[in-house]
């Protein structure tokens, strides 16, 4: 039996992927749930795996390929089936392979060896050059095992038909300053951000900004680390603190959504609260997701937190670790960011932009004290949350970093 292994559904958004890497050879034994190929989404890096128990018969695609979600990947035969997964399935023509016949191979032949509507067999070499060549498989005799098309057998239907390799495009001699520069395609990744960002400004969006005296936030950190509690950090805090806040003020976590088929706008609103946490990685921005964060303790949020971030780091977040965030933390602390202002997730209708604690001069009545000062920059959806209605929620959600907040720890 043979099995196509094909690029999966990899969430709603996900249309197609590029081949990063293979861990299979042609010819190699494989078990169920090994990985055979990783995919790289706009998403995440994902191993597809097989199926089943088999023998690769053909590896179709390459490193650096972009295929479509239900392309072939692999192609797996059973472990039994020696003829199906014969050694001509491997990228190179055997050594002791007798020269193909140059005789012209009648249609009828060619026909006989590729059954209506059956699978045309060939080697990954052969697809190759056939593609090269500008030869149709499906015209071409194979002389393999079982009627599969080999190499030699591609470049003698391309001498019978005057096919040449394609002509290669003329050098183009740019300037040196542009040489110098160079010019990269974007990867899956920054595609996705591009993409997310131009909808992003789609989205009328206001900003509320507001300076915190981060006295007490400060001191919770430390009272935490003293009584052993996880490696809580000021962020595990405000996700504790925002997430708060939202089941306060459920306009924070409820998202626009347009109509369909004609149907009306509509506000969509979520159970509990999934907190995003924007996160840096060599692949660029991604935002790992911190589910029930309203229900966590501040351990559990730190040991989520530092899980999910590594995995960030790694490329190995999953497609469920990424999607479904109701309001979105994005902190540019440990870079000395005072101050900035974040663009609204799609899908949600808040985002939280938190800068450095630094020690600011504040005027306490007649004197001036000098205290830990953070300042948040709130970013809303405007069709979601009214001025009003977010001037209240940044208020709230100062008010319980000044110290009016029960930790849960």
């Amino acid at each position: 039996m043979i099995t196509s292994v094909v690029m999966p559904q990899m969430g709603l958004e996900v249309t197609e992927g590029t081949v990063a890497a293979i861990h299979v050879a042609a010819g190699a034994r494989v078990s169920e749930d090994d990985p055979l190929i990783e995919m790289e989404t706009d998403k995440a890096l994902t191993d597809v795996v097989a199926p089943r128990d088999g023998i690769v018969r053909s590896i179709d695609v390459e490193v650096g390929d972009t295929v479509e979600i239900g392309a072939c990947l692999v192609t797996l035969a059973d472990p039994g089936d020696e003829d199906l997964a014969s050694p001509d399935d491997v990228d190179a023509p055997p050594a002791s392979a007798p020269p193909a016949s140059s005789a012209p191979v009648p249609a009828a032949a060619a026909a006989a060896s590729h059954p209506a509507g059956g699978m045309i067999r060939a080697a990954p070499v052969a697809r190759r050059a056939a593609r090269q060549l500008g030869v149709e498989l499906a015209d071409v005799h194979g002389t393999g095992p079982k009627g599969r098309v080999t190499l030699d057998d591609v470049r003698n239907a391309a001498g019978e038909n005057g096919a040449q390799p394609a002509t290669p495009a003329p050098v183009v001699h740019t300037p040196p300053q542009e040489a110098a520069a160079g010019r990269e395609p974007l990867t899956a990744m920054r595609r996705a951000i591009a993409r997310r960002m131009t909808a992003s400004q789609l989205i009328p969006q206001y900003h509320l900004i507001k300076d915190v005296d981060a006295t007490h936030l400060m001191a919770e950190k430390d009272a935490q680390r003293s009584r052993g509690t996880e490696k809580v950090s000021v962020n595990d805090l405000l996700i504790q603190a925002i997430a708060e806040t939202a089941v306060r003020h459920p306009a924070l976590a409820t998202a626009f959504v347009e109509g369909d088929d004609g149907e009306p706008p509509s506000l969509l609103s979520r159970e509990g609260v999934d907190v995003g946490l924007a996160a840096a990685s060599e692949r660029g921005l991604v935002v790992p997701v911190i589910r029930r964060a309203h229900e966590r303790g501040l351990a559990d949020i730190a040991r989520e937190r530092q899980r999910l971030v590594a995995a960030a780091r790694d490329g190995r977040l999953s497609l469920e670790e990424m999607s479904g965030g109701t309001i979105t933390l994005s902190s540019l602390s440990a870079m000395g960011i005072d101050r900035f202002t974040a663009l609204v997730n799609p899908g949600e209708s808040t985002i939280v932009a938190v800068g450095r604690t630094a020690d600011r001069f504040v005027p306490r009545g007649r004197t001036i004290a000098v205290v830990p000062t953070l300042t948040l920059t709130l970013s809303f959806d405007h069709r979601v949350v009214d001025g009003a209605v977010g001037a209240a929620a940044l208020a709230e959600l100062a008010t319980l970093l000044e110290g009016g907040m029960a930790w849960r720890p």
